[in-house]
């Protein structure tokens, strides 16, 4: 039982992260379809307005906060097992 309390939280942290960041993971070309508000343009034009910059940006730092999340389960995790 004291194994479940250990590596049940840590996993659950990790998987509600996920869920909350698969509402930020979009690709560069969906970014820019939602960034812009008129049809007109190259994908390249469009991809540097601001809507679509925040959007890339938000994507970016998702993916960091997703990677930073993992590492931080996996040492979490190994502690456990080490110890």
């Amino acid at each position: 039982m004291n194994f479940l309390l250990e590596t049940l939280p840590p996993i659950l942290n990790f998987v509600g992260a996920i869920v909350v960041g698969f509402g930020l993971l979009i690709s560069k070309k969906q970014a820019v379809k939602l960034g812009v508000s008129r049809y007109g343009g190259s994908d390249e034009e469009n991809a540097k307005l601001p809507a679509v910059q925040d959007r890339i940006k938000q994507r970016n730092l998702t993916i960091v906060g997703l990677l930073i999340l993992f590492v931080g389960l996996v040492l979490e995790l190994a502690s456990t097992y080490l110890s």
